[in-house]
């Protein structure tokens, strides 16, 4: 029996993100981009404690250094903040841990996303609900030798068809 090749995670997670702002290009002439250069964590469920609740230190960290960046987004080039229904990518590059075997980062897809769409939400300067997402693509990997870690958000307004 031949060996199993290994699959080039970074490169396939890349076209599809590629392709994904293409696709998303084609739909709309307004596809914003947001870059957070901050090593992303999962979020961690809720513990209860004697003194009240709290999340794992990784996810408070990712939280309060993504926060900034997304105060910092200059709505005022991109007014009106979107009122109805949104698609966004986002794509997670994190730090590949000097030893280890796994090939994409670890962690559940959907705990990335969380915590930077709740601060992009928090903020105010991008849409009024993140009930307004309709379409969610999310990617995660590892960053490749000439590129830091952080997360990656495109995001536009799909119009309405009558």
């Amino acid at each position: 029996m031949p060996p199993a090749k290994r699959v080039d995670t970074a490169s396939m997670v890349r076209r599809f993100v590629g392709d994904t702002v293409l696709l998303m290009r084609q739909q709309s002439d307004d596809v914003r981009v947001l870059r957070i250069p901050v090593e992303p964590a999962p979020a961690s469920r809720p513990k209860v404690g004697k003194y009240g609740v709290y999340y794992s230190k990784a996810h408070q960290r990712f939280r309060n250094e993504a926060k900034p960046w997304c105060d910092a987004w200059d709505a005022d080039a991109y007014t009106p903040i979107w009122i109805g229904p949104i698609a966004i990518l986002v794509e997670v590059v994190c730090t590949r841990p000097k030893t280890g075997k796994l090939i994409a980062p670890r962690g559940d897809v959907d705990n990335f996303v969380k915590i930077p769409l709740d601060n992009m939400t928090q903020s105010g300067k991008f849409w009024t609900d993140d009930a307004q997402i309709l379409i969610l693509h999310t990617a995660k990997r590892y960053a490749t030798d000439d590129e830091e870690a952080g997360v990656n958000i495109h995001w536009h307004k799909i119009e309405e068809i009558n």
